[in-house]
C-alpha cells in the first residue's frame, strides 16, 4: 500500500524530467519493512544520471506530498536509484547480437 502511494506521489514529477533524458519511468518502488525508506528505481532512455539528478533535486517537495498523502506518524524517506535491470538487458541484447 505504501509503495503505491509513493508511486502516485512521484509519477507526476516524471513528466517534468528534462527532455534530454528521453522517456523516464518508475520501474519499481521498494519500501523497507520498518518504513524508513522508499527506494524508487527509475529508468531513462537517454541520460539516466540527468534524470536521477533532476528527481533528487525535488526530494523535499516529494517528501511533503508523501507525508500529506500517507498521514502516518513515520513517513519513509524517498531515495532514487537507477534500475540496473535496464542496463543488464541492453548488455544481454548486445551479447546476443554479436553471436
Amino acid at each position: 500500500m505504501v509503495g503505491s502511494v509513493v508511486r502516485s506521489v512521484v509519477a507526476p514529477l516524471l513528466r517534468g524530467c528534462p527532455q534530454d533524458c528521453g522517456i523516464v519511468s518508475l520501474t519499481e518502488v521498494e519500501v523497507s519493512a520498518d518504513l524508513s525508506y522508499a527506494t524508487c528505481y527509475i529508468s531513462a532512455l537517454l541520460h539516466p544520471d540527468q534524470a536521477l539528478a533532476f528527481l533528487t533535486s525535488h526530494i523535499r517537495e516529494l517528501q511533503t506530498g508523501l507525508g500529506q498523502a500517507l498521514q502516518i506518524h513515520r513517513t519513509p524517506r524517498i531515495r532514487f536509484r537507477i534500475d540496473p535491470r535496464s542496463e543488464r538487458g541492453a548488455r544481454i541484447d548486445r551479447l546476443l547480437e554479436g553471436s
